[in-house]
């Protein structure tokens, strides 16, 4: 666990975070409060892109049968490309096992869409988050707002915030894991999904 010693709160900004791990709590949403959370997040990260749609409980056909997507992600590239990307939100009691993903890559691949991400309350096994980076699967776990401020001395749980610290109701955290054994973090909230923007954009 990083160590802090300034200031008797902080706020966890950064862009990324690569050396402190982070223990999943409990989140008190609602699975249709928890998809729209995540559809206005995507809203907010995709306004930019040229076709950007994005749409909650859509029903997908695939060579298999029908898939009914949680939230799905539509938006142009080259004025022509259509990229389509399949989103599920988790609100497990225990952290997503790999088998999630693999599953979540089968339906990409037997949709024709072209990315997928997972959204959820209760963290990811590290052996999730290895499978998903490398196959370029999105994972970010959904907390409240206030479990991104900590006490100077980081117990084992983040502090709540004093009554005069605004807090967004409920953060992402956007998990990759580019060498083995190493996790970055990358906030996202409402205002600020630029993590979520940069992935769409990645091989796209």
């Amino acid at each position: 666990m990083a160590k802090w010693s300034w200031g008797h709160y902080i706020n966890i900004m950064h862009e990324s975070i690569s050396t402190m791990s982070r223990e999943f709590q409990d989140v008190d949403i609602s699975p249709e409060q928890f998809e729209l959370q995540v559809r206005e997040w995507l809203q907010n990260a995709g306004n930019n892109l040229a076709g950007f749609s994005v749409t909650h409980l859509e029903r997908l056909k695939g060579d298999s049968g029908e898939y009914e997507i949680d939230v799905h992600v539509e938006f142009s590239v080259f004025e022509q490309a259509i990229v389509k990307v399949l989103i599920e939100c988790k609100k497990y009691k225990s952290p997503v096992k790999r088998d999630v993903i693999m599953v979540l890559e089968s339906k990409i691949r037997d949709s024709n869409a072209h990315k997928g991400m997972v959204f959820s309350t209760s963290g990811f096994q590290s052996g999730a988050i290895e499978y998903a980076s490398r196959r370029g699967i999105a994972t970010i776990g959904v907390q409240h707002g206030h479990t991104n401020y900590f006490t100077k001395s980081l117990g084992a749980l983040p502090a709540s915030p004093p009554p005069w610290v605004e807090t967004s109701d409920y953060i992402g955290w956007f998990i990759r894991q580019n060498e083995p054994g190493v996790q970055n973090f990358s906030l996202v909230e409402t205002g600020r999904t630029e993590a979520i923007h940069e992935w769409l954009n990645e091989n796209a």
